[in-house]
């Protein structure tokens, strides 16, 4: 994503489509089998070229945590600001595996756009941006 915004070549509907594709596949896999990510971004997918077109693989489990552990406590510090759900902006200990589905989602825009679409500086600036496109929460 990097490259195409230095080089003003935006997605086409079509790779975002295919590539978002791939990505919630992906997601859903860990999510099926009791995981959650918990460190969603671009960096961490790797796209390759295969036969019929582009081909992504998620990368880096470092942050990635069992849904069913109740042992341990839940850290606070997961996932990259910029792609972080308001409730890990929020520094909560109670999260589940929808903070993966935020940061895709964030991610989809920011293919589409060519920027980040909340790019905070800190906690506080971060959920500010999220609140401007999203709105307050009830």
């Amino acid at each position: 994503m990097k490259s195409r915004a230095a080089s003003n070549q935006a997605f086409t509907n079509e790779e975002v489509r295919d590539l978002l594709h791939q990505a919630l596949q992906a997601v859903a896999y860990v999510h099926r089998n009791g995981y959650m990510h918990r460190d969603i971004k671009p960096e961490n997918f790797l796209i390759s070229e295969g036969l019929e077109g582009q081909i992504l693989k998620l990368a880096d489990f470092g942050l990635a945590r069992s849904i069913n552990d109740h042992q341990s406590k839940l850290t606070e510090y997961v996932s990259t600001r910029w792609y972080r759900a308001p409730e890990l902006a929020l520094s909560t200990l109670n999260y589940n595996q929808s903070v993966d589905i935020f940061a895709l989602g964030a991610m989809m825009a920011e293919m589409y756009l060519g920027r980040p679409l909340f790019p905070g500086r800190t906690e506080q600036e971060q959920l500010i941006q999220i609140f401007s496109v999203m709105g307050t929460p009830k």
